[in-house]
């Protein structure tokens, strides 16, 4: 591509630094990938089984239980105190064997329910499946007995009030005398009619209180049909693992971008300078024609326009001298070729009587001295009109790197060659090149462009 043109916004310096650093979020990728599936096969897993229970909740005036899934709430903190007590553990402990603990399985067990309801749920894991069943099924048996043998114990105690109430009813009803009225006539004692009325609520009570003698609850799923609750999860876990990778490797993107020391692309160099790029023309046979052309279109005649660029490099006098050409053709006076490696004061002093530079760097260039080289151009009120980029690094033929260093080349005679019928407009071109002399003239007048005018008066 011949020209890359400055970013529009940050978006799209965002979407220029994931294309130049994609290897980095795939290898982020791809290591989240591999640690996600080494530990789904290689981490140890989980397995779990739940016991599910309908319970008759042990209150002060019980129900039946064949009406506690329809009458009774559950009061889960005293379901949990049962289900994680020590005599319903140490039962389940003793039942399983094999070394188990009270505490190993308070540890791996959990129990929970709806407080409106009556469902009563109790969670075991374990390395197996089958252990998670076995002390599953241990601990909800252990449960419902201690549990049954807690509402029985109520229900005893609540049998006994009644009885001791129906006795005392009965004793009275029994002292009881019947009652004469005016005629002589014997009639039944008003209170004794009271006492049969609550002898028999009392006796509804009783039989009330029968079924809780039989069990508390009743398990309606056991644990071999619950759900076998794998942890962790093998796709959960790669997933997870991956989209950290995806995570690690945009931060590193980010890092990679703003630590860079050196240049990579064209495109990384429009990013950074907010500035045209141009590049040469890749399989033409003169490379350097079409993208001069193009810029030369945006050079202001009225001012000379310098070339900042490594006088060592292979491609500066050819790059120089198709330039030069290209400005010529649009009357725009050939640019001097100034060499960037020279020290930083000695460069501005170069550019001072120019109006306009375009800086040319290759791969790997110093991001901080070019940054530090802009600053200062921008500090002298010199204008950029863009950058050049020369492409990968090359090694300079041996003519080429015995250029001095710090030589300001003046473009040659065939530097400009206008067609027949330019050549009396490229003259003045020529001529109006800066040397030491224009370059006095112009600080003291203050203004290139008065410069310029002058020189045409002269033609």
């Amino acid at each position: 591509m011949i020209l890359t043109p400055p970013p529009t916004g940050g978006q799209q310096i965002l979407r220029h630094a994931l294309a130049r650093r994609w290897t980095s979020i795939v290898a982020g990728t791809v290591a989240g990938l591999v640690v996600g599936v080494a530990a789904a096969f290689g981490a140890p897993s989980s397995h779990s089984a739940t016991v599910s229970m309908t319970v008759t909740s042990p209150s002060i005036t019980p129900a039946p239980v064949v009406r506690a899934s329809l009458s009774n709430t559950t009061d889960m903190v005293t379901e949990q105190g049962i289900a994680k007590s020590a005599a319903v553990l140490d039962v389940a402990a003793a039942s399983l064997g094999n070394g188990v603990t009270a505490e190993e399985l308070r540890s791996k067990v959990e129990v929970s329910g709806d407080t409106n309801g009556t469902i009563v749920k109790i969670e075991y894991v374990a390395p197996t499946r089958q252990q998670a069943v076995d002390a599953a099924d241990a601990i909800a048996n252990a449960y419902l007995t201690e549990r049954t043998a807690l509402v029985e114990q109520r229900a005893d105690e609540m049998t006994a009030d009644i009885n001791e109430q129906i006795q005392a009813l009965e004793t009275e009803l029994a002292s009881l005398q019947p009652s004469v009225d005016e005629d002589g006539n014997t009639k039944d004692n008003p209170r004794a009619a009271e006492i049969r009325t609550e002898l028999t609520k009392l006796a509804a009570d009783a039989e009330q209180l029968a079924p809780y003698h039989a069990t508390a609850g009743r398990v309606i799923t056991p644990a071999a049909s619950s759900s076998d609750e794998v942890s962790p999860s093998k796709v959960r876990l790669i997933l997870i693992t991956t989209v950290v990778g995806v995570f690690a490797g945009l931060v590193l993107v980010l890092i990679r971008e703003t630590r860079s020391r050196s240049l990579a692309s064209p495109t990384q160099l429009a990013d950074l300078t907010a500035l045209p790029v141009w590049s040469a023309e890749e399989g033409a046979s003169e490379p350097w024609l079409a993208p001069t052309r193009m810029l030369a279109m945006a050079i202001d005649r009225d001012h000379w326009v310098d070339l900042i660029v490594d006088a060592s490099d292979p491609q500066a006098r050819d790059l120089h001298r198709v330039l030069s050409r290209s400005l010529a053709e649009t009357r725009v006076p050939a640019p001097r070729l100034i060499d960037i490696n020279q020290p930083l004061a000695s460069l501005l002093d170069e550019v001072r009587p120019s109006r306009h530079v375009l800086v040319a760097v290759r791969k790997g260039h110093d991001l901080k001295k070019l940054h530090h080289l802009l600053d200062e151009l921008a500090i002298i009120n010199r204008e950029v009109n863009g950058m050049i980029y020369l492409g990968g690094q090359v090694a300079g033929s041996a003519e080429t790197v015995a250029a001095p260093a710090l030589e300001v080349i003046e473009p040659e005679d065939e530097a400009v060659e206008p067609v027949a019928e330019e050549a009396t407009e490229a003259a003045p071109a020529k001529e109006s090149m800066p040397d030491k002399a224009t370059e006095d003239t112009a600080d003291k007048k203050g203004s290139t462009k008065k410069n310029s005018t002058d020189t045409k008066g002269k033609k």
